[in-house]
């Protein structure tokens, strides 16, 4: 099978050969995955501290104000992390220690509110999943599958990943990488 790459990232196929079932997906989160909290760049815990007082102000009963609780700050060697290595949330209350009650992230409502993406100041893997990078290669994380209706992907399904997952893929690639990877998709689809 030849290799796929998008600039600096290699394809794994299985964005192109499955899917999410009829009626699933990231669309229909159940926020399972958030439950063991995420890793994230050094870089990137910088940035919500500087918004700590914000975030705060986002949370509910259930989340802790302590912004000491909020990051494990043990460093894991993580080639696809920008320093090199990621540091994890902390879990509060058996769930990532940013996630509400009503199953929203604090960090996310930030974004949204103060500067009109939810994105802006979440954590990249946070805002990929359930896409990510494995040593170079743009791939689905397995993480939640069969765990979650919401994350589980099937051979037989609507839509292939490059398509449900199309917010995703194009805040991982952007606009023309994303166009790139679908025109992939369909040379992929014509050598079946």
């Amino acid at each position: 099978m030849p290799e796929y790459k998008i600039g600096k990232y290699s394809i794994d196929p299985v964005l192109f050969e499955k899917g999410f079932a009829k009626g699933c997906g990231p669309f229909h989160c159940e926020t399972t995955c958030c439950s063991s909290g995420v890793f994230l760049d050094p870089t990137e815990l910088d940035v919500i501290l500087e918004h700590k007082e914000e975030v705060k102000a986002m949370m509910d009963e259930t989340q802790t104000p302590d912004e000491s609780l909020w990051f494990d700050n043990r460093r894991q060697d993580d080639i696809d992390f920008p320093s090199g290595y990621a540091v994890g949330t902390e879990v509060f209350n058996n769930k990532c220690v940013f996630l509400r009650k009503d199953g929203r992230c604090s960090v996310q409502l930030v974004s949204k509110e103060k500067y009109n993406d939810p994105w802006k100041i979440k954590p990249f893997y946070c805002v990929a999943f359930p896409i990510c990078i494995e040593n170079g290669v743009l791939t689905y994380d397995d993480y939640q599958d069969g765990a979650t209706k919401c994350c589980s992907i099937v051979e037989n399904n609507e839509r292939p990943l490059t398509e449900s997952c199309r917010d995703e893929l194009k805040f991982i690639l952007g606009e023309e990488q994303y166009q790139e990877l679908l025109a992939m998709k369909t040379a992929y689809d014509s050598k079946k």
